[in-house]
């Protein structure tokens, strides 16, 4: 049960769907060609008759009306009113005799005589009428008239009006019209001209509309221009076709078909090549490169190979040509045996070679070997011109410290142990030092001699 009824569901969703895209199309063609009281028009049957079924196979539902007397013609307009309801698209086309009274347009049923200004509403029907009846009832309105043609009618009409001294206006052709909301309404001639029926089955304005009207993807105001275009030609210029829009919506009759061109396949590269590019590609060399080429000289990446080939191949021979790092000579390292091996005697070479003493400026004191560093925290004094190095206050000898309390007289009268040679002479090299607990300086001989250690 809930099978079948999903199953409904989705049909019906699809019905909606189905009606929502389907666009439904509604027009009223009328044809007025014997006339009862004025020479009969050649064309306009004809023209409604081609201008019908064309639209029929384009899908439009199809109200037809031929050589329609006043009451037939106010019939087929009010049975129009009821079919367009709902409909999205009203299409009406109308061939036969037409005229502008006081700036008004109307179109003329077969019987009229029009010799009378009051009796032009019962011979007539007023365009503008059908034209708001559309407006008010489907979305796009579409309105052609080739009804431009020289009139006899007004003719009568105009000499009726002088005879009762009565102030009518009754132009030439038809007048302009100003359309409302997404309408389109085309003359087969501009206003105040006339039309001309042609020489063929079809008037020059009907037959290029049935040219046009079935070229798919040709929007309605750009196939417009192709029929004035045609019009023009046919007639020398002395017809011009002029249409009047307030549409804000494209329109087609045969819309764009969809395109057939095939996308041709993008040619795949052969496996193995594909796999010898991506090794080539994550070497990241020169060469790799460069047997590819070799390899594949049309391959698939032939337009990206050289790209890669010039990038590397040209940062290759910079690191090619680095300058080596220039070695430092150093003092070679003694080779000392273990115990159970005996040195060669190319070894004993080696390691009895004497070691370079780093050169020492004169003057400048030299550290003997084996003797620890004077302490850096030593003060330095000036004492008679010369800097003396002064042992920290707590390494000093008790004889050489001060105390808070009175010097002791025992302190004061034992002698000094401190020799007068124990004053360092920089000049010489001397310089303090403290080892084993006793204050101690040393002596250079100058460079390249011994240097002396004097403590007291």
């Amino acid at each position: 049960m809930r099978s079948c009824l999903a199953a409904l569901f989705v049909v019906f969703c699809c019905l909606v769907a189905t009606a929502a895209i389907a666009e439904r199309r509604v027009a009223l063609v009328i044809g007025n060609s014997q006339y009862a009281y004025t020479t009969a028009l050649p064309n306009p049957r004809n023209d409604a008759q081609d201008i019908a079924d064309m639209l029929k196979k384009l899908g439009f539902e199809v109200t037809v009306g031929y050589d329609l007397d006043q009451i037939k013609f106010a019939d087929t307009v009010a049975e129009f009113a009821r079919v367009l309801e709902g409909a999205d698209v009203g299409l009406f086309f109308y061939g036969g005799h037409g005229l502008q009274i006081d700036g008004k347009n109307y179109l003329v049923s077969t019987r009229a005589k029009l010799e009378n200004a009051f009796l032009v509403s019962s011979e007539t029907i007023e365009l503008d009428i059908i034209v708001r009846m559309m407006e008010s009832k489907t979305g796009t309105s579409l309105i052609f008239l080739d009804a431009c043609r020289t009139n006899p009618l007004a003719d009568n009409l105009k000499r009726n009006a002088t005879a009762i001294n009565r102030a009518v206006t009754v132009g030439r052709g038809l007048a302009a019209i100003e359309p409302r909301r997404d309408t389109l309404v085309v003359f087969s001639a501009a206003p105040g001209e006339v039309a001309t029926d042609g020489t063929g089955r079809n008037s020059p304005f009907a037959a290029s509309l049935l040219r046009h009207l079935t070229k798919p993807g040709l929007e309605i105001s750009v196939m417009l221009k192709e029929v004035t275009a045609d019009v023009r030609q046919a007639t020398n210029n002395a017809q011009r076709p002029q249409q009047f829009s307030d549409m804000s919506r494209k329109f087609y009759f045969v819309k764009a078909e969809p395109s057939t061109a095939t996308v041709p396949p993008i040619a795949q590269p052969d496996p193995v090549e594909l796999a010898f590019w991506k090794s080539a590609e994550a070497a990241h060399k020169c060469e790799s490169i460069r047997a590819y080429l070799d390899k594949y000289p049309d391959g698939s990446f032939k337009e990206l190979a050289p790209i890669y080939e010039e990038a590397l191949c040209k940062a290759a021979p910079v690191a090619a040509h680095a300058p080596a790092p220039i070695p430092v000579p150093g003092a070679p390292l003694p080779i000392i045996p273990g115990p159970n091996i005996t040195p060669s005697p190319a070894d004993a070479t080696v390691a009895a070679a004497p070691v370079v003493q780093p050169a020492v400026p004169p003057g400048a004191a030299v550290q003997p070997p084996g003797l620890p560093r004077a302490d850096p925290n030593m003060d330095v004094r000036k004492e008679r011109g010369h800097h003396t190095a002064r042992p920290p206050e707590r390494e000093r000898p008790a004889r050489a410290q001060h105390t808070d309390g009175p010097r002791r007289a025992d302190a004061a009268s034992k002698p000094s142990t401190r020799a007068e040679n124990q004053t360092p002479d920089l000049k010489k090299g001397e310089t303090w030092f403290y080892m084993g607990g006793k204050q101690c300086k040393t002596r250079g001989g100058g460079w390249g001699k011994e240097t002396s250690v004097i403590c007291p």
